[in-house]
């Protein structure tokens, strides 16, 4: 019987690279919903470009990333959750989750406040939105506390990063392709 621990398991540097490039577009996307909804609430809530009608409010500059961050938002939670188990980090899926609506939430939440009057439509889809951001806290703060040793621990501090550079990337290029 040999006393030796066992090899440790070796981690695909594709994997971890996928695991990287994904949190970073998954930051990048949540920054520019967050961004293009609030361009959008700041014309009062809808606009319209193009198309055999005429809108009286066209959208902002920048509101068309929507179209480009929620499907990548999607996706790329969905290709690097697939990688993350295979490295041993924590999914992005349920980050994403909370983050969309946590973020769209708060926007709601402010933006139902900023007049003379409360917009309780906008206060609705607060609270809303909230609630449903709720059960993907709740469920990181679990796995928070059940991850003390192993891979993932080493991936935590590593999202953080790769979350805040893609919110300033995100941020930056929300602001040049606005401008």
């Amino acid at each position: 019987m040999s006393t030796e621990a066992p090899a440790a398991a070796r981690v695909s540097p594709r994997a971890a690279a996928v695991t990287v490039a994904s949190v970073l577009v998954v930051a990048v996307s949540l920054t520019w919903t967050y961004l293009s909804m609030r361009a959008v609430m700041n014309v009062g809530g809808s606009c319209a470009d193009g198309g055999p009608y005429v809108s009286a409010q066209p959208c902002p500059d920048g509101s068309i990333l929507i179209a480009v961050a929620i499907p990548a938002l999607i996706i790329f939670a969905m290709i690097g959750t697939v990688s993350a188990s295979s490295v041993g980090a924590p999914n992005l899926l349920v980050p994403m989750w909370g983050g969309l609506f946590g973020s769209l939430g708060w926007n709601f939440l402010e933006y139902a406040f900023i007049g003379p009057d409360v917009v309780w439509s906008w206060l609705v889809c607060g609270v809303l939105f909230w609630a449903m951001a709720l059960p993907a806290f709740v469920f990181m703060v679990s796995q928070l506390r059940q991850t003390r040793q192993g891979p993932a621990v080493w991936w935590l501090p590593a999202y953080g990063v790769l979350g805040a550079a893609g919110l300033l990337l995100g941020w930056w290029s929300f602001v040049a392709i606005a401008s």
